[in-house]
This record gives C-alpha cells, structure tokens and sequence, in this order.
C-alpha cells in the first residue's frame, strides 16, 4: 500500500475544528479538521502510547489525554512535553469529497524542525 491513497471518511463527517480515529489497512490513524485543512497521524503519543483521539483538539494543538503532552495538528511537531518526539504524518489529499490517506507516505518532523 506504500504511497498509494486510500479513502478513509467522507468530509462531510468530520466537522472543522473536530478530529476522529478511522481504521485504514491495518492502523489506527487520527483525521484532524483544522482551518488549514484535513491532516492525518498515527492515532498514537509518541510519549506514552495513548490514543490521540481520546485527547483534544484546541485550534492547531493536539493535546494528549495521559500526560498532556501537545503537538502540532498541522505537521505533528511536539509543542510541549513530557513528548520528544513528532507524530508521524500521512499524506492527506481530498477527492470528490472523501478524505484520502497514503499510508505509506509518512513524514517524521524532527525537533527543531
């Protein structure tokens, strides 16, 4: 499946300013509806293994539901510990309203970054 898209929610189903966890090829990935658009991680703190989708979304700002760890819901950098390191990322694109995920494009963003 590497770098190809995969359809994983309708649009419409997930409200701006929300996020949601969708099953897609094995993995548990986290949709986040920001204003700067549809992103998508691994549903997992990269600190403590914790479901991100139990967690809120504050504007751009992930905020993890076991430590509190937040990161970045635009490239998924971490913003403040106990976390060191990034979410990973997914190539996110829209197609005739329905949000595509290519689960093979991962993107780590590296401290500093």
């Amino acid at each position: 499946m590497s770098g190809e898209y995969v359809a994983a929610l309708p649009l419409r189903e997930l409200a701006p300013g929300s996020m949601c966890a969708v099953g897609i090829g094995g993995r548990d990935v986290l949709l986040c509806h920001i204003k700067e658009g549809v992103t998508a991680f691994d549903n997992v703190c990269s600190h403590a293994q914790a479901r991100m989708s139990e967690g809120r979304l504050r504007g751009t700002r992930l905020i993890c539901p076991l430590h509190g760890a937040s990161f970045d819901a635009r490239d998924g950098r971490v913003l403040a510990p106990p976390a060191t390191a990034s979410l990973c990322r997914h190539a996110v694109r829209i197609t005739d309203g329905v949000i595509e995920i290519a689960l093979g494009a991962t993107t780590p963003v590296h401290p500093g970054m």
